[in-house]
């Protein structure tokens, strides 16, 4: 995460600041509580969180390792998802009241963006799935170029399933569900690849999809795009990633395990913000995510609208989008 953030909001840095004692716990000798940060470096203390802050604003922070558990941990939780709402994570460790506040404001125009958000499954193919894809227009599923091509290729002028090797296709569906402990299914079968960006381009693919779902059920609504003027230049802006973390094995697995208890694969909203917005066409955000959020959905917290696809990052500096309005003008391309 982009900690000069956190230490610029002066809200959640006195919450942190307030709450500092109970959210460190104790050291493992001496019985630590539930949710309480084992590795928290002994004699810490509130004074030298203070200055913490004051060296993250200025830019000269070298990370400690305790202390960055837990203001990641704390700023920049990530919500589980059940039954098209969202909660927190279910365990006993002291969440951010401000993150909260947030999230609760933006719950109305947050929440009708979930059901139109699913994980890609496949079948036929050595992995059960690829990655998240949400619903950019009608019958049309927007992902990102490196989730399709695990397995779809481009084929001549147009793109095709690829086979494995007993010379069967693969087929994809759609799921909107997968969510955790709740075991209801939404599944629309993917028909046809409709576009795959070329490498020297956006991270970006559209899937086409069946109108209807192994149940009968209507496909869920499109989620809107925001306009170049409604994305402006507007950094800090606050945002919730909507996808399908998986454990990683290139990112610390205790960090992980504190903050996603050890639960993947399942719907996932996590809160952040905008940190840069570049002249290419790119969106740089500090949300907590995982290698599955890859097609994820960046959701503005104001307009429940999406701000970018997301599509990958670096472990502890950053994670990158593409901006809607490069988006938009991929599908209005080739999704007509």
């Amino acid at each position: 995460m982009d900690y000069r953030q956190f230490a610029s909001d002066s809200e959640l840095k006195q919450e942190f600041l307030d709450r500092f004692d109970d959210l460190k716990g104790y050291l493992p000798e001496t019985g630590a509580p539930p949710g309480a940060f084992e590795s928290f470096d002994a004699g810490v203390s509130v004074d030298d969180a203070v200055s913490a802050f004051d060296s993250m604003q200025e830019g000269t922070w070298q990370p400690r390792a305790g202390l960055e558990a837990i203001i990641e941990r704390f700023a920049r939780p990530v919500y589980m998802v059940q039954r098209s709402t969202f909660g927190p994570p279910p365990d006993d460790f002291q969440d951010s009241d401000q993150i909260d506040k947030r999230l609760q404001k933006a719950r109305a125009v947050v929440e009708p963006a979930i059901p139109s958000v699913g994980r890609i499954d496949l079948r036929n193919h050595p992995m059960p799935w690829a990655g998240t894809g949400w619903m950019v227009a009608p019958g049309v599923v927007a992902t990102n170029r490196h989730v399709a091509e695990v397995f779809a290729r481009q084929q001549g002028d147009g793109f095709a399933y690829r086979k494995n090797l007993h010379g069967r296709e693969p087929r994809a569906t759609l799921d909107w569900r997968h969510e955790y402990e709740q075991p209801d299914e939404s599944r629309f079968r993917v028909n046809e690849i409709l576009w795959i960006e070329p490498d020297e381009s956006f991270d970006v693919a559209l899937l086409g999809i069946v109108d209807e779902g192994e149940e009968g059920e209507a496909q869920p609504a499109a989620v809107d795009l925001l306009s170049e003027d409604e994305l402006g230049a507007d950094v800090g802006r606050w945002i919730g990633v909507i996808g399908y973390p998986a454990q990683s094995p290139y990112n610390d697995l205790e960090d992980q395990q504190r903050i996603f208890d050890g639960i993947y694969d399942v719907k996932r909203l996590a809160p952040g913000q905008i940190t840069s917005l570049t002249d290419n066409g790119l969106l740089e955000h500090d949300a907590t995510t995982l290698g599955g959020n890859s097609g994820s959905a960046v959701i503005d917290l104001d307009s429940g609208k999406v701000a970018g696809i997301h599509f990958g990052g670096i472990e502890g500096k950053e994670n990158y989008a593409v901006q809607a309005p490069r988006l938009a003008a991929i599908v209005r391309d080739h999704a007509g």
